[in-house]
C-alpha cells in the first residue's frame, strides 16, 4: 500500500473519530475501488461519525448514498449497524424527495417505514428516521391534499425540534428553519397572518451555512411572499440566483413562479406583462416529460394565464388554446382523486362561461370542481383538515347556483347548493357506510379493513392513505355516485317520510354586490322544483349587523357561559325578528306555501337549510307586521343538506320510552358556576316523564346524584350501550361551548371538567352501530352553531345527528339558564304526556311560551312554577333559541 493511500486511510481515521475534514474523507473513501481492504468499514465509521456529531447536513446527502453502498459490501457485525444504517438511508430518500429526484412521496414513505422496521423500536437512529418521516408525510400531504396531515405538521415538527435539542443540539438551526416552514405552510393554507412565521423563518433561514439547500429553500420562500408582507428586498435576496431555485425545486416551478409575479397575483392589466407571464408558462409546461406528476398543474397554470389575457383585452381569442390545456390536465389528473381536481375544473368553468354563456359544459365542470372538493374533505382524517379542505367550496356551490337560477335550472341549483353544503358532517356520515358500499362493488378484503378501522373508534386507524384506496375503489371510471348529492325524487320521497311540505335552501345575496339578489331554493314534497327572488336576504343589511356584533359581544361576555341580561343583544334580536320576515319568511308563507295544499291536521312545515351567517338566524321568531312570529303560523325545522336530510328519513323511527340519560348540571372542578335552574329542570323531568332512567350529575337542591357524577365516561358508556335497558333519549342540562382557539371544537362540559367534544362522537358510536338513540336534548349554549366558517353545518348538535341519532334540539346562542328550564320541560310534556312527533313538541312547547293564558301543566314543580312566574317566557330570548334536527 503506497504512501498517499496510507494518509488518505489516515485522514479518514481521524475523520471518523472527530478530529478531521470529514468532507475530505469522505471524497477518498468514495474515490476508493471496489474490494479495496477496509473501504466498507472505514464508509461505515465515517456515518456513525456524521450521525453522531450531528453533520447530518444536506450538502452530504448525495454522498451519504455512496458510503452507505459502500458499507452494504462488508457490512459491519455492530448490533447498532442496522439501525444507523436506516436512519441514513431514510434521510437519503427525503432528500431525494424534496429534490424532485423521487416522483411518489408516498412510495418513498413506505420504503421509509420498513426501514424503522428493520431498526427497530428505540434505535439510536430515531430521530433521523422520525424526519424522514415528517418530511415525506408533508411531501405526500401536498401532493394528495391531505389537509389533515399538513395541520397536524408544526404540533409534530415542534416534537421533532424538542428531541434534537437533547439528543443531536448541532441539528437544531436546521429544526428551527423546519418549524418556521411548517408553520408558515399551514398559515398560508388556512388563510391566517403570515407576518410572525415568515420572521422566524428569516432569523432561522439567517442562523444556516451560507452553502446550505436548506438556506436556500428559506431564502427562496422570503423571496416569494416577503414582498406581499412588507419585509424589505435587499434583506430576502438569494445570491445563487435562478440556479439555485432550480436545483431546489426545479424549472418548471421556477418559470411558474416568475411567471406568477409578473401577473402581480392575478392583478396585472398590462397587456405586455400578461404575455411575458404566458411565454414564462409555456416554457414551464415544455420542459415537462408527460408523465410528469406537476403537468395538470402546470398545464391549467397556462389556461389560467391566458384567461387573465382575454380578461384584460376583452376578447376570447386565444381561448380555445386555453380550454383544450384544460381537456389535457383533466385528463391527466384523472378525476376527483386528484389534489388539483377543484382547481382545474374551476378555471374550465371559467372559459368555458367566456366562451359560451351558461352552457352545459360550463355547469359539468363547475359539479366536477365540487365533486373534487367532497374528495379531498373526505380524504381527511379529522375535522380541522376537513375545515380546510371544504374552504372553499360552499362560496363556489352558491356562485354555481346562481348561474343554475339565470339559466332557470332550480334542480341544479339545488344539486349545487348541497355539493358545498356540510362537507365535514358529510363524511363523518358516510364513514360508517363506505364499508358496505365497497362490498356492493366487489372489495370484500378492503371492505374488511375499512370496517375493522371503523370498529376501532381511533381516527388514526382510518388514514389518508386507507380512505383513498377506498374511495378510489368507489370512483374508478368515473363513478360519482357517492360524491353526489341526492336527486330531487330522493328529496321528494325523504321529505314525505318526515312529514314535511318543503326543503328549502336561503341564498343570501353577495354583500359586494348590491344588485344580485338572494334567494330561496324549493324542493317541495311533490311536484317541480322552484325559487323565488328575495332582494333583502343578505348579511349586509343593518338589522342583521346589528343582531350578529351584539351576539357575538354577547358571547364574548358571557361569564362561566351565563349570559347576564343585555339590551343591546335583546334589543338587535327584536330588530332582527321584523326583517326576518321581510327578507324571507314572509315570501315563503305568503306567496309559496299557499300553493303546496298542506295537510288539514298540522301547519304548512318547512326544512330549512340557511346559507353562510344566515345560520345564525333564529328563522322561526321572524315576526309578522301584526306582530304574530313564524311559528305561530308554520312549523320550521333544520337540516345541514339535503344529504342530511335523506339521511334521517331512512333511518327508522325510534318510538318514545320512560328510560334513558339525564344529566343535570354536573359539578365541573370550580371550572365554571353552578346552574341552578338546569338542575330544577333536568331533575323534574326524569321524575315527571321519564321514570325509568338514570339521573346523574346534581340533583335540584344541589346533592350530588346517588347514580353517578354526571362524567364523560358515563355519557359514552351509555350512548354505545346497546341493553335493552339503556333507553333511548338523553338529556344533557349543563354548560356549553365553543372553542376557537387551535383546533375548533364544540363540547359539553361534565363531571371534573372532562369535555364531550362534537368530533368524538362519530369514532365512539361507530363502535355499535346497532345502538338506536331516538332523541337528544341538548340544554346547553352554543350546542347548534356551527364549528366553523366554512362547512356551515358541522356542530355538537349536527355531530349526534351524523353519528345515528334520530332527533336532536339544540341551541342557538347562549341560553339563559332559568327562563329556557321551563320551555325544555313543556317540550318533554307535549313529548311523553301528548305523544306528539320531536318537531310539534318543540313548537307546542314555544306556542306555549307565548301564550298569555298558558294552561300550566298540574305535575310542573314548584321551582319551575316559581321561575315561570319570575320569567317573561314570551320574550324571544327565552324560546326561539332551541332548533330541531333531524326526524
Amino acid at each position: 500500500m503506497d504512501d498517499v493511500l496510507l494518509l488518505g486511510y489516515a485522514g479518514v481515521a481521524l475523520a471518523a473519530s472527530g478530529h478531521g475534514d470529514v468532507d475530505a474523507a469522505i471524497d477518498t473513501v468514495l474515490a476508493l475501488p471496489d474490494g479495496a481492504p477496509g473501504r466498507a468499514h472505514l464508509a461505515a465509521a465515517l456515518i456513525a461519525a456524521i450521525v453522531r456529531d450531528g453533520k447530518v447536513e444536506p450538502t452530504r446527502m448525495r454522498s451519504l448514498n455512496g458510503l452507505v453502498a459502500a458499507a452494504d459490501a462488508d457490512p459491519p457485525q455492530s448490533p447498532t449497524w442496522p439501525a444507523l444504517r436506516a436512519g441514513v438511508t431514510a434521510m437519503c430518500i427525503t432528500f431525494a424527495a424534496a429534490y424532485g429526484e423521487v416522483h411518489d412521496p408516498r412510495t418513498a414513505l413506505i420504503e421509509v417505514e420498513k426501514l424503522a422496521a428493520e431498526a427497530g423500536p428505540g434505535s439510536p437512529a430515531a430521530m433521523l428516521l422520525d424526519s424522514a418521516r415528517h418530511g415525506l408525510g408533508f411531501l405526500t400531504a401536498l401532493r394528495e391534499g391531505d389537509e389533515s396531515s399538513i395541520q397536524q405538521l408544526p404540533e409534530r415538527v415542534a416534537r421533532l425540534r424538542e428531541q434534537a435539542a437533547t439528543s443531536m443540539p448541532q441539528a437544531l438551526p436546521t429544526a428551527d428553519v423546519l418549524v418556521a416552514l411548517s408553520d408558515l405552510a399551514v398559515a398560508n393554507r388556512t388563510g391566517a397572518d403570515l407576518l410572525e412565521p415568515m420572521r422566524r423563518l428569516r432569523v432561522a433561514t439567517d442562523a444556516l451555512a451560507a452553502d446550505d439547500p436548506l438556506r436556500a429553500m428559506g431564502k427562496d420562500t422570503l423571496n416569494s411572499i416577503g414582498p406581499l408582507i412588507g419585509l424589505a428586498p435587499e434583506d430576502l435576496d438569494d445570491p445563487r440566483g435562478t440556479d439555485g431555485f432550480d436545483e431546489v425545486y426545479g424549472l418548471a416551478i421556477r418559470l411558474n413562479h416568475e411567471a406568477m409575479k409578473l401577473l402581480d397575483g392575478g392583478e396585472e392589466t398590462d397587456p405586455a406583462k400578461i404575455e411575458q407571464a404566458i411565454g414564462k408558462m409555456r416554457e414551464a409546461v415544455a420542459s415537462l416529460g408527460p408523465d410528469d406528476p406537476q403537468r395538470p398543474f402546470h398545464l391549467s397554470g397556462l389556461a389560467l394565464t391566458i384567461l387573465r389575457r382575454s380578461e384584460v383585452t376583452n376578447s376570447i381569442a386565444g381561448l380555445p388554446e386555453a380550454r383544450d390545456l384544460l381537456l389535457e390536465a383533466r385528463e391527466s389528473a384523472g378525476g376527483a382523486h386528484h389534489a388539483q381536481w377543484a382547481w382545474i375544473n374551476q378555471i374550465y368553468s371559467a372559459v368555458e362561461q367566456r366562451l359560451t354563456g351558461t352552457g352545459t359544459a360550463h355547469q359539468d365542470a363547475v359539479m366536477d370542481a365540487l365533486r373534487g372538493h367532497i374528495y379531498q374533505v373526505m380524504v381527511q382524517i379529522d375535522l380541522a383538515g376537513a375545515t380546510v379542505a371544504a374552504r372553499e367550496a360552499s362560496r363556489e356551490a352558491a356562485d354555481a347556483a346562481r348561474w343554475a337560477l339565470q339559466a332557470g335550472d332550480p334542480a341544479g341549483a339545488i344539486a349545487a347548493l348541497d355539493m358545498g353544503r356540510g362537507l365535514a358532517l358529510f363524511a363523518a356520515t358516510e364513514v360508517g357506510t363506505i364499508g358496505r358500499r365497497l362490498r356492493e362493488a366487489g372489495h370484500p378484503e378492503l371492505a374488511g379493513r375499512w370496517d375493522a378501522a371503523v370498529a376501532s373508534g381511533e381516527p388514526d386507524r382510518l388514514p389518508t392513505a386507507l380512505r383513498r384506496e377506498a374511495l378510489a375503489a368507489l370512483t374508478h371510471n368515473g363513478e360519482t355516485a357517492l360524491l353526489d348529492p341526492p336527486e330531487l325524487g330522493e328529496i321528494q320521497n325523504a321529505l314525505q317520510a318526515l312529514d314535511a311540505d318543503a326543503l328549502v335552501y336561503l341564498v343570501p345575496g353577495p354583500d359586494d354586490m348590491p344588485a344580485i339578489p338572494g334567494y330561496a331554493v324549493v324542493a317541495p314534497a311533490s311536484g317541480p322544483p322552484s325559487y323565488l327572488h328575495l332582494t333583502g336576504l343578505r348579511t349586509a343589511d343593518h338589522d342583521v349587523e346589528r343582531y350578529l356584533a351584539a351576539s357575538a359581544r354577547r358571547d364574548l361576555d358571557v361569564i362561566d357561559d351565563e349570559p347576564a341580561p343585555d339590551a343591546a343583544f335583546t334589543g338587535s334580536l327584536d330588530r332582527l325578528c321584523d326583517w326576518a320576515w321581510r327578507a324571507a319568511i314572509g315570501p315563503l308563507v305568503e306567496k309559496y306555501l299557499p300553493r303546496l295544499g298542506t295537510p288539514a291536521d298540522r301547519p304548512p312545515r318547512m326544512v330549512l337549510v340557511p346559507m353562510g351567517n344566515l345560520g345564525l338566524i333564529p328563522w322561526q321568531a321572524a315576526r309578522r307586521g301584526d306582530g304574530r312570529y313564524a311559528v305561530e303560523l308554520v312549523a320550521i325545522s333544520y337540516t345541514a343538506s339535503a344529504r342530511m336530510l335523506c339521511h334521517a328519513a331512512g333511518q327508522n323511527a325510534v318510538p318514545p320510552a320512560p328510560t334513558g340519560l339525564i344529566v343535570g348540571d354536573p359539578g365541573t372542578g370550580g371550572r365554571t358556576r353552578s346552574l341552578p335552574a338546569a338542575r330544577a329542570e333536568a331533575y323534574a323531568i326524569r321524575r315527571s316523564f321519564y321514570p325509568g332512567a338514570r339521573y346523574v350529575g346534581r340533583r335540584a337542591d344541589g346533592s350530588p346524584s346517588a347514580t353517578g357524577p354526571g362524567s364523560t365516561a358515563e355519557v359514552t358508556a351509555w350512548l354505545s350501550d346497546t341493553g335493552p335497558g339503556a333507553g333511548a333519549m338523553l338529556h344533557l342540562a349543563c354548560h356549553g361551548f365553543m372553542a376557537t382557539e387551535g383546533v375548533p371544537t364544540a363540547y359539553v362540559l361534565l363531571a371534573d371538567g372532562d369535555r364531550l367534544t362534537a368530533e368524538s362522537l362519530g369514532p365512539l358510536m361507530a363502535r355499535t352501530p346497532q345502538r338506536q338513540i331516538g332523541l337528544v336534548v341538548l340544554a346547553a349554549c352554543h350546542t347548534g352553531q356551527a364549528i366553523n366558517g366554512y362547512d356551515e353545518a358541522y356542530s355538537l348538535g349536527t355531530a349526534f345527528l351524523a353519528a345515528g341519532v334520530r332527533s336532536v334540539l339544540s341551541t342557538q346562542w347562549s341560553v339563559p339558564d332559568s327562563d329556557t328550564s321551563v320551555l325544555m320541560y313543556m317540550f318533554h310534556h307535549f313529548r311523553m304526556d301528548r305523544r306528539r312527533p320531536v318537531w310539534a313538541a318543540l313548537r307546542d312547547a314555544q306556542l306555549w311560551m307565548l301564550d298569555p293564558h298558558r294552561q300550566v301543566p298540574d305535575r310542573m314543580p314548584a321551582e319551575l312554577r316559581h321561575q315561570l312566574r319570575t320569567a317573561d317566557p314570551a320574550a324571544v330570548v327565552s324560546w326561539a333559541g332551541f332548533l330541531h334536527w333531524g326526524r
